[in-house]
């Protein structure tokens, strides 16, 4: 299950970048930024969801949705999940590559973009698939 989710996710983080790359994507460069201890927890609650095997699909979009309601903006969340890989299912990932992840995230956790992560992605272009 988890050598799937990471198959998955990295199909969909793929899917993201080409679209970035042929120009179907307006992807600002990610900041980096200071984490608050609230985003910090959250987003190691949700590393330890995605690193347990055993983890209901269903728990690890609440410790997702958690921590972008917990993160104050797209480059608290980015830089964190940047310093925590694991919490979206990869062993690495730049400031810049974690920004583009957030696609994922609010697209399964937060359509409405509802949470400060997800209305600052959507107000800087980071979830326009077109």
């Amino acid at each position: 299950m988890k050598t799937m989710r990471r198959v998955l996710s990295l199909a969909s983080v793929l899917g993201a970048m080409s679209l970035a790359v042929s120009g179907c994507m307006n992807f600002d460069a990610a900041r980096t930024s200071s984490i608050g201890e609230e985003c910090q927890s959250a987003i190691q609650r949700q590393n330890q969801a995605w690193s347990d095997p055993g983890t209901a699909e269903e728990l690890i979009g609440e410790a997702e949705k958690k921590s972008l309601s917990a993160c104050k903006d797209l480059d608290e969340w980015s830089t964190a999940v940047s310093y925590n890989p694991g919490s979206m299912g990869y062993p690495e990932l730049s400031t810049e590559d974690a920004a583009n992840t957030v696609y994922l995230a609010c697209a399964s956790s937060d359509p409405a973009r509802r949470t400060p992560v997800c209305a600052d992605a959507a107000k800087r272009g980071y979830l326009d698939a077109t």
